[in-house]
């Protein structure tokens, strides 16, 4: 069960830095 736990911790952690990432390149994108 912790196992699954940590799968889902760090599907979390890999989602929210690509979100991250894919918001800043917009960003940066948009401004130039």
């Amino acid at each position: 069960m912790v196992l699954f736990f940590e799968i889902l911790l760090v599907v979390a952690v890999v989602v929210i830095t690509l979100m991250s990432a894919y918001i800043l390149y917009r960003f940066l994108h948009d401004e130039s």
